[in-house]
């Protein structure tokens, strides 16, 4: 069975949730066990959920608070490109700003089983550096 656009929508905004909840077990669920993500686009692939886990916990334990808007969502067959904006503060109480397009691939089970994530990573790491 193929996955609806409103299944897609629904997962991407759990994904998103996920940032804004800044929980590694929430974010990981997101995923198909064998998911490869690319965040951002250029960066050594993660593979599997315990990268995932680990990825989002070293980016979560720099954050005080996240807060990720889906701005639009655009969906061709069993993917949607996703045009997104955020804010957040880092735990050294540095403003951070960040504004992407993730383009998603989902199962049939209405999980992610890839991801490529197109933002400017440099200018939000020297933020949020200590």
């Amino acid at each position: 069975m193929r996955i609806s656009a409103e299944q897609m929508r629904d997962a991407v905004d759990r994904y998103f949730a996920a940032w804004t909840s800044l929980d590694s077990s929430t974010y990981a669920a997101c995923f198909a066990n064998d998911a490869i993500v690319h965040d951002p686009y250029g960066s050594t692939p993660l593979r599997g959920t315990q990268a995932l886990r680990e990825f989002f916990g070293g980016v979560a334990k720099a954050l005080l608070d996240v807060t990720l808007e889906v701005e639009r969502i655009h969906i061709a067959g069993n993917r949607a490109a996703v045009v997104f904006r955020g804010k957040g503060t880092g735990k050294n109480g540095k403003p951070v700003h960040v504004e992407g397009i993730d383009v998603f691939e989902f199962n049939d089970d209405g999980r992610i089983s890839a991801l490529w994530c197109y933002w400017d990573s440099a200018e939000m790491l020297t933020k949020l550096r200590l």
